[in-house]
């Protein structure tokens, strides 16, 4: 299911860099877990400009997700809340 959605019921996080945050489940080793925390903290770091664009890519990239893909659904969410 896609966070930016038509149906009026877009949920926002009391903190923004929560639409950047991930998750694993609780079988995930301590690898995953320990990649879960970098990519969540290098998100607030991002969105405080303490990190360039191209640090938070292509960490997101080694961890296995599509930045632009990632990136792009948040910002789909964001352009309907200000519609």
């Amino acid at each position: 299911m896609s966070i930016a959605s038509d149906n009026n019921l877009l949920w926002t996080p009391p903190d923004i860099s929560d639409l950047l945050t991930v998750s694993v489940d609780g079988q995930a080793d301590n690898s995953t877990v320990a990649g879960m925390l970098v990519i969540n903290c290098a998100a607030g770091q991002w969105l405080t400009g303490q990190m360039d664009d191209y640090t938070y890519f292509e960490l997101l990239d080694h961890y296995g997700i599509d930045p632009l893909g990632f990136v792009d659904e948040v910002e789909a969410h964001m352009q309907l809340l200000m519609r």
